[in-house]
């Protein structure tokens, strides 16, 4: 409803019987599209879904063997860093050698 009048507005596609029937294409198409997007959403997550239900475990073994690797590198680092910092430091200087 319209503030003015009390009437109600029209629908500016409501004009000609091709107007109508643009509405009418547009809001099919709109709704199809909006389904297809959906069901490609929902797939992909059942894809996924099925994907860590087959392979999880090894994923998971796979993630934690690496997550290891990087811990021992880091701690590698660490000691080298250390050392050349003790180094430079003159931590381990015995005088007279």
């Amino acid at each position: 409803m319209s503030r003015r009048g009390g009437r109600q507005r029209r629908d500016i596609y409501d004009g000609l019987p091709s107007d109508a029937q643009y509405k009418r294409t547009a809001h099919k198409r709109a709704k199809e599209q909006s389904v297809k997007r959906w069901l490609v959403r929902f797939l992909f997550l059942a894809v996924i879904a099925v994907l860590v239900w087959q392979f999880g475990d090894d994923v998971r073994r796979m993630m934690r063997v690496e997550a290891h690797q990087v811990a021992d590198e880091m701690q590698g680092v660490g000691n080298h860093i250390k050392e050349g910092r003790d180094r430079r430091a003159g931590v381990d200087w015995v005088e007279g050698e």
